[in-house]
C-alpha cells in the first residue's frame, strides 16, 4: 500500500497513526512550516510538550491538528521532503486521511452534510435570491443559524444572483462569432461563479471571445467536489471526478481545452482527480485544464493574444490564492493584469477563508486572524484596486478590511479587471 493512497483498501487507524508518527518526527526536526497555518503551530507545541516523543501524541492532539488544517496545501510546496524524496512527505493528503478516518469513526455532522450541497444551495439561493439575501443580512436570523447549524453569525456570505451564470449563458450571443476559430475552450464556471459571483463568469466569456476564442458551456455541470475532499469524503469525491470526465470527455476528444476561473476547482481537475482515481483518462483531462489567466498567458506566448485596452486600472494589490500557488504555474494573473498597464503588487498571503472552514463558528475568529496578514500587506502602499482569483478570498479580504477608508471598492477577480480595461468607458 502506498503511503498516501487514500483509496486503497487496508488503510486503517493503526497504519495511519504509524505513518503520522513518521511524518511528525520529520516535521519536528525540520519546523520549516511553523508559521504557515494553525495546524503546524498546534503540532509543534504538542511535540515540544512531549519532549519530541511523537508517540505520546493523543487522539485529541491528532484531531485538533487535523481540524485546524483547512487544505490550503501551501505546506506541500514549502516542504523539502515531498516525493520523490525518500521521506515522501505529503502533509495535505495525510490530513485528508485523518479527516476520512474521523468521519469513518464519528460520521458526518448535519452541518457538514448541508455545506457540501453547494449545487442545491445555489439553486435554492438563486430562486429565492431576494428573500435569501435579505435573510442572510438579518442579525437575528444569523444568530439562529449559529446556534442551530454552527455557521458563525458574523461570517459574510456572497449574495445569490437572481440570474445564474448558466441562465445568462443561454441568452448570450458571442460578441465576435468565429466560423473557424483557431482555439476553443469548454468553460467550467464553478458553483460559486454560477450562483453567486456571476460576473466573473461573464468576464471570462467576454475576454475569451474578444480574442476570437470559441467558448462552450455544457449544461448540467456540478460542483467540483472540493467540499467533499475537505471533509474527507473520498468516495463521493472520486464519483464526482468520474462524472466530470464523462461530462467533458466529448469536448476534450474534439480538441477543446477546459478553462476554469476558480482556483480551487482548477486544482481539483489538475491534481486531486488524478491522485484519487489513478485514472489515465483523468490524467489526460488534467493536462487539458487551465486556470483562465494561465490559459490567456499561454495564448499570448503562442502569439495569439490580441487585446486593445482603453483604460489603465492603476495600482493593484493582488492576493494570489493558495490553491493557485499550489498549481505551480507562476504569477499568470499578475502578468495578465500588467498587460493593461497596471502596477501590480503581489500579496503572497493566505486569506484564511478556505472553503467551508472559515464559515464554521469554531474557526471564524481564527480565519479572520489569518486574514490580517494579507490586509497588512495590502495596506502598506496606496492602491486603486484589490484583486484575488478566488471569490471567497475576495469576500474574506473585503470583510477583514471593513471600516477602513480604502475598503470602498470590492475585491475583483483579475479577469474582471482585464475585461473592464478592455471596454470603452461611456
Amino acid at each position: 500500500m502506498s503511503r498516501f493512497d487514500l483509496v486503497t483498501p487496508g488503510w486503517g487507524r493503526p497504519e495511519l497513526e504509524q505513518e503520522t508518527h513518521r511524518v511528525y518526527d520529520v516535521c519536528d526536526g525540520c519546523r520549516r512550516c511553523f508559521n504557515l497555518c494553525p495546524s503546524f503551530n498546534t503540532l509543534l507545541d504538542r511535540i515540544d510538550n512531549y519532549d519530541s516523543d511523537v508517540t505520546k501524541l493523543t487522539n485529541p492532539d491528532f484531531e485538533q491538528v487535523e481540524k485546524e488544517c483547512y487544505s490550503c496545501k501551501l505546506c506541500y510546496n514549502h516542504c523539502p521532503y515531498t516525493p520523490p524524496h525518500q521521506y515522501g512527505i505529503d502533509f495535505p493528503h495525510l490530513m485528508t486521511a485523518w479527516k476520512k478516518q474521523r468521519i469513518t469513526e464519528q460520521g458526518i455532522t448535519w452541518r457538514d452534510r448541508l455545506l457540501v450541497k453547494t449545487d442545491r444551495l445555489g439553486k435554492f439561493g438563486s430562486l429565492t435570491a431576494t428573500i435569501t439575501n435579505w435573510a442572510l443580512r438579518q442579525p437575528w436570523i444569523r444568530s439562529i443559524m449559529e446556534s442551530t447549524i454552527g455557521i458563525h453569525r458574523d461570517r459574510h456570505v456572497l449574495p445569490y444572483d437572481k440570474e445564474p451564470f448558466s441562465t445568462w449563458w443561454q441568452g448570450h450571443t458571442a460578441s465576435t462569432p468565429q466560423t473557424s476559430p483557431t482555439r476553443k475552450v469548454v468553460l467550467f464556471p464553478s458553483c460559486l461563479v454560477n450562483y453567486q459571483a456571476v460576473d466573473i463568469g461573464k468576464a471570462t466569456v467576454q475576454v475569451l471571445e474578444s480574442n476570437g476564442i470559441e467558448v462552450v458551456v455544457p449544461k448540467g455541470q456540478q460542483c467540483c467536489g472540493m467540499p467533499s475532499l475537505e471533509l474527507g469524503d473520498i468516495e463521493t469525491m472520486a464519483q464526482t471526478a468520474h462524472q466530470q470526465w464523462h461530462m467533458f470527455k466529448p469536448y476534450v476528444n474534439e480538441g477543446y481545452d477546459i478553462v476554469i476561473p476558480a482556483p480551487s476547482c482548477s486544482l481539483m481537475f489538475k491534481r486531486e482527480y488524478p491522485y484519487i482515481t489513478k485514472s489515465p483518462e483523468l490524467e489526460h483531462m488534467a493536462t487539458r485544464t487551465f486556470d483562465v489567466c494561465e490559459y490567456l498567458m499561454r495564448v499570448k506566448k503562442e502569439g495569439g493574444l490580441s487585446m486593445t485596452f482603453h483604460s489603465n486600472p492603476g495600482r493593484i494589490a493582488y492576493q494570489i490564492p493558495c490553491h493557485l500557488r499550489d498549481q505551480n504555474i507562476g504569477w499568470k494573473s499578475k502578468e495578465l493584469m500588467e498587460l493593461t498597464g497596471a502596477q501590480v503588487n503581489l500579496i503572497e498571503r493566505c486569506s484564511g477563508h478556505d472553503g467551508t472552514w472559515g464559515v464554521k463558528k469554531e474557526f471564524f475568529d481564527l480565519s479572520m486572524t489569518i486574514a490580517k496578514k494579507a490586509v497588512r500587506d495590502i495596506d502598506q502602499a496606496p492602491v486603486d484596486r484589490v484583486a484575488s482569483d478566488c471569490p471567497l478570498s475576495a469576500l474574506q479580504l473585503d470583510q477583514a478590511r471593513t471600516g477602513q477608508s480604502d475598503a470602498v471598492l470590492p475585491t475583483l477577480h483579475p479577469i474582471q479587471i482585464v475585461r473592464d480595461a478592455l471596454q470603452r468607458q461611456p
